[in-house]
């Protein structure tokens, strides 16, 4: 009787043109050989527990998008300025803004220093890693009192919505998310205490009456002091308060109209404009850069450039118009 003997060979091959090294078997593959969206899921995992929800996905979203552009996962050792550059053309052909190029790639090099043990911030030499600088998002204090003046029916998600607003006005600029996540037991002695979602910082706010007041209009058996979660478990928290966001971002937009403000308003708009405001009534920039919970004034500076920009154009028209 005879034997028949079958062989197959499988080769992937990347969009480099090289052989896909983390498709071999085990025993094929040298051990040296890492595989890189294997080990970067490995250590978002490892990481969940001490890093922000918000920051692991951003890290899980660069890796989904990446994997998407590679077909299939390489070696670590593969990644280098050609792959990345090819990635950020293969992004900017997908119309994505600067910023949302920049949040991948910085994700994507973080992961990356966090695997290897040598450094690889050079691959991403040629690749923007920057923040771009957005359109003016602060509003005018005639404008706050636009919207806090606005006939709205009482109870209603609208009304909800305006209330968040002044309340994050009036709260140093709070960030919506931390507004989202706020809760009762975060209130104490006419103190409102909380760490910010992104950064960490320890930010402690005394109440005015106008918070208070708005606070109480929300009073229920809910640990959250707005009705905008409802989950207490992290990852359910996370996804609800993302939908909120795109609801609330909505909602903006007809609030806007109804009080007659001109400019777009955003989930950020309260904070720029808290910013803008602090910054014309000469409180220093540590302080706003304090109450803001930024770690570096760099990024305090991007909330009030388009006001120095003000200040110097009324500067130079003072100047120019006594010659």
């Amino acid at each position: 009787m005879g034997i028949s003997i079958r062989f197959e060979i499988h080769i992937l091959v990347n969009r480099s043109g090289r052989v896909n090294e983390c498709h071999k078997t085990s025993e094929d593959r040298p051990s040296q050989k890492r595989c890189f969206l294997k080990s970067a899921a490995d250590e978002v995992e490892r990481l969940k527990c001490s890093l922000s929800y918000s920051t692991l996905e951003n890290y899980k979203t660069a890796l989904r998008v990446f994997s998407k552009y590679l077909k299939q996962d390489i070696d670590i050792a593969s990644i280098n300025q050609t792959l990345l550059k090819g990635f950020e053309r293969w992004l900017r052909d997908k119309n994505l803004c600067l910023n949302t190029v920049s949040c991948y790639m910085r994700s994507l090099r973080s992961l990356l220093n966090k695997l290897d043990i040598e450094n690889k911030s050079h691959a991403f030499g040629n690749v923007y890693t920057g923040r771009a600088r957005t359109e003016k998002r602060a509003v005018s204090e005639e404008d706050v009192s636009r919207l806090k003046q606005v006939e709205l029916r009482p109870h209603s998600f609208l009304s909800l919505v305006r209330d968040i607003f002044l309340f994050s006005y009036y709260a140093l600029g709070m960030p919506f998310v931390d507004v989202a996540f706020l809760r009762r037991s975060q209130i104490s002695d006419n103190l409102l205490t909380y760490h910010r979602h992104k950064t960490g910082q320890r930010i402690v706010i005394p109440l005015e009456y106008c918070m208070s007041e708005i606070i109480n209009r929300y009073k229920s058996d809910s640990e959250y002091v707005f009705p905008l979660l409802h989950s207490l478990e992290t990852q359910k928290a996370y996804h609800e308060y993302l939908r909120m966001l795109n609801r609330y971002n909505r909602a903006l937009k007809t609030l806007a109209i109804k009080a007659g403000v001109m400019k777009r308003l955003t989930s950020y708009t309260a904070r720029h404009t808290w910013a803008s405001v602090a910054y014309n009534e000469n409180v220093d920039l540590p302080v706003i850069s304090r109450a803001l919970g930024h770690t570096n004034p760099q990024t305090t500076l991007t909330y009030i450039r388009g006001i120095n920009d003000d200040r110097l154009a009324q500067a130079n028209h003072k100047i120019v118009s006594r010659v």
